[in-house]
């Protein structure tokens, strides 16, 4: 299951292209941050939630229930799902995301307009 749903990719137009890098590349650090984020989360989701299901287990020893939860905590923290942000694939732009195009309000108004985004009016 991937963590952004349903993934559909437009094309990027050049002039998206452009005004995405009108930020002197700020837009494609945040978008490998979000992206190395989503890779940790993916890579230590099924270890977290074992730990966590062992630190509730109220048949467990207190000492052992107590070990998990250190292991818990020592895990990297961009390995947490609630460190994770969905962000424009064209600008970095973290508010006024659509999930099902990954892309903000302003990129997803402007994009058909130009006739590049199939299947949208």
């Amino acid at each position: 299951l991937p963590l952004w749903g349903t993934l559909i990719k437009p094309k990027p137009s050049m002039s998206m292209h452009l005004q995405a890098r009108g930020y002197h590349g700020v837009s494609e650090k945040r978008n490998l941050l979000d992206r190395k984020r989503r890779m940790l989360a993916a890579k230590y989701e099924l270890r977290k939630k074992l730990y966590k299901s062992m630190c509730r287990d109220p048949d467990l020893p207190m000492d052992m229930r107590d070990q998990f939860r250190y292991k818990l905590s020592k895990l990297p923290r961009n390995s947490s799902m609630t460190r994770l942000r969905n962000r424009c694939i064209f600008t970095g732009r973290s508010r006024g995301v659509y999930k099902k195009f990954r892309m903000s309000r302003i990129v997803f108004r402007s994009l058909p307009n130009k006739g590049e985004l199939t299947g949208v009016k």
